[in-house]
């Protein structure tokens, strides 16, 4: 090892009283093999940007592991190169050659402390891909036949982790790969179940079990959502996105429509006060069971202009059910970027639904906050760290599935309401000429007429 001595000249500065001290200094054939150009790497030790090699020789560095680093690679790769360089990549740095001009003693230092230790860093990576069930999309298990020949080359499989890994890749090609896991939450909470032998009808469903039902198809959708595709949205601009998040979000609308339908289908303002109170309802006991994407969606249809507007239909809710409306309404205030939202969701214990929206908006933040590449053509490595903290959050919320019931009959009548709201309709106008075609515009004292009348004095 080089050693730089600072003695004299701290002594020449300060006197022969200054502390006496070395720093020692790595000979340069067991330093990076990147240069300055090729990666930025803050004062704190994270990485801000880098080139794909440079990004990958980090990844298996012999001289440092950073577990963050590690996982914001492998969740957020895709937006910067594909497997199949990735994997390329992986296997140049296996197969590092060592520099010339090096002495037999120094070749044996550069095997001990660079070689063989970047060696099983690409090893712990590729397993760390293979053990991951999120890892592969389909499109991509054909990689896996590459592994496979990889490892069962004769340099690699003399190392002791390659044999170990074979196995997995093999029942990974198969389509074994081992799953997460998956909490004992025991038996669910006993069904409500409506009349059978009718057809349903939204009265006919007791609102804690269509609270229920709603929070089944929601934390299905929520399930599927993908860490590429909340990346995809911290990084491109495009608005028609036809993912699972794009199916969250048509839910969340439909629901909303599927409100405001069927409040204003009736022309009794009392009979629009009942399906108002119901709907109150079950928002609160989505609010009661954390499902805060039905619980939105509800009061988003409960909040539109066209229901908003029906003051008679209003006016015959009760306190009690008004104040399971402001609770909700509470919760997704969006002043000081959805500060009550976050707090509550912050101290929530899971199961939980969350509301998609939120994410969304900061992702769009990232999105817009900085490029997606630097000067020099570097991915903006710290962009995808960022990005990685939401998908993380999104993620967090996958594990532990509510413990319902999914009852057929409510099921098909929330796939049939909502079925009617296609994204490509817009039924804003049909709406607002509905709602005014049910309570037209009064004066005030039309109004007092009318409320005299409907309390029996004239």
């Amino acid at each position: 090892m080089r050693v730089v001595p600072y003695e004299e000249n701290t002594r020449t500065i300060f006197g022969d009283d200054t502390l006496d001290y070395t720093i020692t200094i790595k000979p340069w054939y067991l330093q990076p093999d990147y240069t300055n150009d090729d990666m930025i790497i803050d004062v704190d030790g994270s990485v801000r940007a880098g080139t794909v090699p440079a990004l990958v020789e980090h990844l298996t560095s012999h001289d440092l592991s950073d577990l963050t680093f590690i996982k914001t690679f492998l969740m957020t790769y895709k937006s910067f190169t594909t497997l199949d360089e990735f994997f390329d990549h992986l296997v140049r740095r296996f197969f590092i050659q060592p520099p010339d001009w090096l002495s037999p003693s120094e070749a044996e230092e550069w095997r001990k402390l660079k070689q063989h230790v970047i060696q099983m860093r690409v090893l712990n990576i590729l397993g760390a891909m293979v053990m991951d069930e999120n890892f592969f999309e389909k499109e991509d298990l054909s990689i896996l036949n590459q592994m496979k020949e990889f490892l069962q080359n004769e340099e690699v499989n003399k190392i002791l982790a390659a044999k170990q890994l074979l196995p997995l890749v093999e029942r990974a090609r198969g389509g074994d790969i081992k799953k997460g896991f998956t909490p004992n939450i025991g038996s669910p909470p006993t069904s409500i179940m409506p009349k059978p032998d009718k057809k349903l009808k939204l009265m006919d469903i007791d609102p804690l079990e269509l609270a229920r039902q709603l929070t089944i198809m929601e934390s299905h959708l929520y399930q599927k959502i993908r860490p590429i595709e909340c990346l995809q949205r911290s990084l491109e601009q495009k608005t028609d996105h036809s993912d699972n998040i794009a199916r969250v979000i048509q839910t969340c609308n439909r629901i909303a429509n599927w409100v405001a339908d069927s409040v204003l289908s009736h022309e009794d303002s009392k009979k629009r006060a009942v399906i108002l109170k119901q709907f109150i309802s079950v928002a609160d006991r989505c609010r009661l069971m954390h499902n805060y994407s039905s619980m939105v969606a509800i009061i988003s249809g409960l909040n539109s202009p066209p229901i908003v507007r029906l003051k008679r239909s209003w006016e015959q809710v009760n306190a009690r059910h008004m104040s399971q409306l402001e609770n909700c309404e509470f919760i997704i205030n969006s002043g000081k970027n959805f500060n009550s939202y976050r707090s509550i969701l912050a101290k929530v214990v899971p199961p939980c639904v969350p509301f998609i929206g939120v994410f969304l908006t900061t992702l769009t933040f990232i999105r817009d906050g900085s490029k997606d590449t630097l000067s020099g053509n570097l991915v903006n490595f710290r962009k995808r760290q960022k990005a990685l903290e939401v998908i993380q959050d999104i993620q967090r919320w996958q594990t532990f599935p509510h413990n319902f019931s999914p009852i057929s009959s409510v099921q098909t009548y929330l796939e049939e309401s909502l079925a009617r709201f296609s994204k490509q309709v817009d039924v804003g106008d049909y709406f607002w000429n509905l709602s005014l075609e049910r309570e037209p515009h009064e004066s005030v004292k039309e109004k007092m007429a009318r409320l005299l009348q409907e309390s029996g004095f004239l």
